[in-house]
């Protein structure tokens, strides 16, 4: 729990405004002064206000109210946000209660936040006294109880004094302004983090999931089903035809006496294999010669059927003149480089599939930390400061395929391969992107979330939050980064809350920035 001082003249303003806004019905919280920032008018008492900011496992709560005085209503702007999104609560009852012991002196309830996030229970003690202070929020399955600690009633409003001390850090942004932005605080814990070496990935088909369908000679491509990177075949589908080229002087004169030569020796090549056959039944030949005409009656069927396929090809016959070309695995094509009627040579690459479930991510670290890859157990990779790093090892349904403990003499680097499915991670084949290597086993350290920290001139700095709306800038020290999380050696301590998303924003009201949501008038 965080308590703080706040002045009189910026509660005053907001207990009248709220006085107001209960009397009409009009809803009620924290009026807006003019550009969005604090209004303090003149004429108010400078008597100073209680501040309570307290966690509990679902709601935040930040309360204000004045010193509590026999017989005198106190009116109390309770801030509740969700832990979970945090977000305003916009409905529900809060009660709040003053103790003694396990006996319950007094309770004051409100059924309904007087306006988004803000709840205005009136509080008016009947004896001065010391009571522990109670609130209770409910909304469905959500009760939060938060305990404040100790508060004086005062007999009367000349003894009524406050022992609070102000929270560090002189940086404000106001429950407005978090609740209409991107925002989230976290506590800094103790978190088993692995260590991890930096490195570039390629993202590649898996070697037992792909292929590289080439020309099997120079010809052209032609197809009556165009096939597109993206389309799914079957294996052994017909991804079109190569058709070869033909030689210099091959004109339709000479395919038809090529067509009828091949057509005669076919004729022949039969015959004398029947005649043969004869022979060889009645003895009179070995079975050598018998095998001799089968295989020559072969070569006489494959040469027709070219000189068949050659004739159609100049004729501007079927694609199934040409040598057709099929996939050799169910997959998906992930490139085709050539269409119908384009020419090609031999052992061109012409489709590539991949199955489209898995990919490979191969790692190439550098020479110096090559060392630590032969206890290698996944891969983190980078993202945007508002998401979370991708995290791929066994938890994620990843599993490490390969190392390559030799040093590339190009590159200077030795390479670990990662399998992981598609759906978790990058698929698009030939990706290059920074990525880390974890090595070695977990162990307990300081950590906060990295999406925390913000570079500041080449300084890694980050934002705790003091108070409801009250935040200090801290330089800290990082260590092992493992995913989401970054290890804490110096600048702040367990339990810190540190902003977790909308750092950037506190920034720039760091720096002034009152255009950075809209605050509300105290």
């Amino acid at each position: 729990m965080i308590t703080s001082i706040k002045t009189g003249a910026r509660w005053a303003l907001l207990l009248g405004t709220l006085t107001l806004s209960l009397c009409s019905q009009a809803g009620g919280g924290h009026p807006h002064g003019a550009g969005g920032s604090h209004d303090e008018a003149d004429g108010h008492s400078d008597e100073p206000a209680l501040v309570y900011t307290d966690y509990s496992e679902s709601t935040e709560l930040f309360v204000e109210f004045p010193p509590l005085v026999v017989g005198q209503p106190s009116t109390l702007a309770a801030h509740v946000t969700r832990l979970s999104d945090f977000e305003p609560l916009t409905r529900g009852i809060m009660d709040v209660s003053l103790l003694q012991g396990d006996k319950t002196v007094a309770r004051f309830r409100v059924k309904a936040p007087a306006r988004r996030g803000i709840f205005t229970p009136t509080v008016t003690p009947r004896e001065a006294g010391t009571y522990q202070l109670r609130v209770t929020v409910r909304d469905g399955d959500l009760q939060a109880v938060h305990e404040l600690g100790e508060v004086t009633v005062f007999a009367d409003p000349a003894s009524a004094h406050i022992g609070q001390s102000e929270p560090p850090g002189e940086i404000s942004y106001l429950k407005e302004q978090q609740w209409d932005n991107p925002f989230a605080t976290r506590p800094v814990s103790v978190q088993p983090l692995r260590p991890s070496v930096p490195g570039f990935g390629t993202v590649q088909a898996p070697a037992d999931g792909s292929a590289i369908v080439r020309a099997p000679s120079d010809g052209y491509y032609t197809t009556t089903a165009l096939i597109n990177a993206g389309d799914s075949v079957e294996a052994d589908q017909s991804l079109g035809y190569l058709v070869p080229r033909l030689g210099e002087g091959a004109d339709i004169g000479n395919l038809l006496v090529e067509l009828e030569r091949a057509r005669s020796r076919l004729a022949l090549a039969r015959q004398d294999v029947e005649r043969l056959q004869t022979l060889f039944e009645q003895g009179a030949i070995p079975e050598r010669r018998l095998l001799e005409a089968r295989q020559a009656l072969e070569i006489a069927e494959v040469e027709m059927q070219t000189a068949q396929s050659r004739l159609q090809q100049r004729r501007g016959g079927r694609e199934q003149a040409g040598i057709a070309l099929r996939a050799p695995i169910a997959a998906e094509v992930v490139e085709a480089r050539v269409r119908p009627g384009a020419f090609v040579r031999a052992g061109d690459a012409l489709f590539t599939l991949a199955v489209p479930e898995r990919r490979w991510l191969e790692v190439q670290v550098p020479e110096k930390h090559a060392e630590h890859l032969r206890r290698a157990s996944g891969a983190w990779l980078p993202s945007d400061s508002q998401a979370s790093p991708l995290v791929l090892d066994a938890q994620h349904r990843a599993r490490l395929v390969s190392t390559r403990s030799v040093i590339d003499p190009a590159t200077r680097t030795a390479a670990v391969t990662l399998e992981y499915p598609s759906e978790i991670g990058p698929t698009l084949i030939g990706a290059r992107m920074p990525a880390h290597v974890f090595y070695g086993q977990p162990s307990a350290r300081l950590a906060m979330p990295r999406s925390a920290i913000i570079d500041d001139s080449g300084q890694p700095v980050v934002y705790v939050q003091t108070g409801g709306e009250t935040f200090e800038r801290r330089t800290v020290r990082l260590g092992v980064h493992d995913g989401p999380w970054v290890e804490v050696l110096s600048g702040i301590a367990e339990g810190d809350r540190v902003v977790s998303e909308g750092a950037y924003y506190v920034k720039l009201a760091a720096a002034g920035g009152e255009e950075i949501g809209h605050g509300h008038a105290h």
